[in-house]
C-alpha cells in the first residue's frame, strides 16, 4: 500500500525535515540548515503565536511536512501562515494535498480568516499548487545577497566623515547601553521607519513597548553589536537591523530606516556600509536581505552596492469567508 500517513511531528523528525527543506533550494526566508538550528529556532518561538507541525510518511519514510503558524510581527488571532514542503522524489503523488487538507482541518477551531503561504519564482509548481486552492499573489519581494569578500568599500571611505560634519554619528545598540532611554527611543524610531516601508493591504499595528522589546531587541538572533543607530545629538534618526540564524554563517539584514527629516543625506548608505564592514570583520562571507519589488529607493541602494538578485519571493494569500 502507498497510503500517506499524516502524524504529529516528533523531535527525531528534525533530520528528515531539514533534508527535505535543503533539497528544495528555497533561498528566502532564510531557514536553519541543520537539525540543531531548526530545533533552536522552534524553541525561540513567541508563545503568543499558535503553531503546529506534522509530517507525511510514505513507505515508512518522512517524505514531506506541513505546519500552520503566526508571526508576531503581523499578529492577528485569525491570521495564519501555512508551510508545506515535499521531497522532490515524492511530489505529484498527493503528499502536499494530504498535508494541506490536514492543516485546514486542524485550523477550523480557530476560525481562520486569512491564510498566507510562500511561493518562489524558481519553484513554479508551488505557486500552481496554491492557485488551485484559491490563493493569489498578495505581495512580492526581491531577496538579494552580497559577496562580502569581493565588495570594494573604497568609493565610500569619506562618507561617515561627511556625516559627522553635519553632527550625525553611527553607534551600535551595544554602545548605546548607557542611554537609559535607549530602548524607548529605538521603539519610536522603529515604528516611524516601518510606517514608510511598502506594505501589503493590511496596516501593521504598533505593538506595546514591552511586547516589542521581547522580539524587536531581545530575540536571540539579533546581534546588538551589529544593530546600528544613527544619531544627531541625542536624537535617534536611523536604524539598521542585522542578525543571524542559529547555524548559518550568513549575516541577515532586517529593517533599514531613516526618519523623514533626515533622508537624502546618505545615512542609510552609511549604515549599510557599517553592516558590510561588520560582516567582513567577523568572517561572514555573505550578507542576505530582502525588500519589496516596488520599494524603489531600496532597490536602487542594492544596485549601487552590487547586491545580486535571488529568485523572487511570492507571499500568497487566501481569504476565508463564512
Amino acid at each position: 500500500m502507498n497510503e500517506i500517513e499524516i502524524r504529529n511531528f516528533k523531535t527525531e523528525d528534525y533530520p528528515a525535515i531539514v533534508n527535505i527543506h535543503n533539497s528544495l533550494n528555497i533561498v528566502w526566508p532564510e531557514r536553519p540548515r541543520t537539525p540543531e538550528g531548526w530545533a533552536e529556532a522552534d524553541k525561540n518561538r513567541n508563545p503568543k503565536c499558535k503553531y503546529q507541525r506534522w509530517v507525511a510518511v510514505k513507505k515508512g519514510h518522512v517524505v514531506g511536512f506541513g505546519s500552520y503558524g503566526q508571526n508576531i510581527f503581523e499578529y492577528h488571532p485569525q491570521r495564519f501562515s501555512i508551510m508545506i514542503e515535499v521531497s522532490p522524489n515524492y511530489q505529484q503523488q498527493g503528499v502536499g494535498s494530504a498535508l494541506y487538507d490536514h492543516i485546514l482541518t486542524a485550523l477550523q477551531p480557530f476560525d481562520p480568516r486569512v491564510l498566507r503561504a510562500d511561493a518562489f519564482t524558481n519553484l513554479p509548481e508551488g505557486f500552481h499548487f496554491l492557485q488551485k486552492r484559491g490563493f493569489y499573489e498578495a505581495f512580492r519581494e526581491t531577496p538579494v545577497h552580497l559577496d562580502i569578500i569581493s565588495f570594494d568599500p573604497s568609493p565610500y571611505a569619506d562618507l561617515e566623515a561627511k556625516l559627522q560634519v553635519k553632527g550625525i554619528i553611527i553607534k551600535t545598540l551595544h554602545e548605546l547601553e548607557p542611554d537609559p532611554d535607549r530602548d524607548r527611543k529605538v521603539y519610536e524610531l522603529y515604528w516611524e521607519a516601518i510606517a514608510d516601508v511598502p506594505q501589503e493591504d493590511f496596516q501593521i499595528e504598533k505593538q506595546a513597548f514591552a511586547e516589542w522589546v521581547k522580539w524587536g531587541l531581545n530575540d536571540p538572533t539579533i546581534l546588538h553589536d551589529a544593530y546600528f543607530i544613527a544619531l544627531c545629538g541625542d536624537e535617534y534618526v536611523g536604524l539598521r537591523e542585522l542578525g543571524k540564524d542559529p547555524d548559518n554563517n550568513i549575516l541577515l539584514g532586517g529593517l533599514l530606516g531613516v526618519r523623514r527629516a533626515y533622508r537624502q543625506q546618505g545615512i542609510g548608505l552609511a549604515m549599510q556600509l557599517r553592516g558590510i564592514a561588520y560582516a567582513r570583520e567577523h568572517g561572514y562571507p555573505e550578507l542576505k536581505t530582502c525588500t519589496a519589488v516596488h520599494n524603489l529607493p531600496m532597490q536602487a541602494l542594492f544596485n549601487k552596492l552590487g547586491y545580486a538578485r535571488d529568485p523572487e519571493w511570492l507571499q500568497c494569500q487566501k481569504d476565508l469567508k463564512k
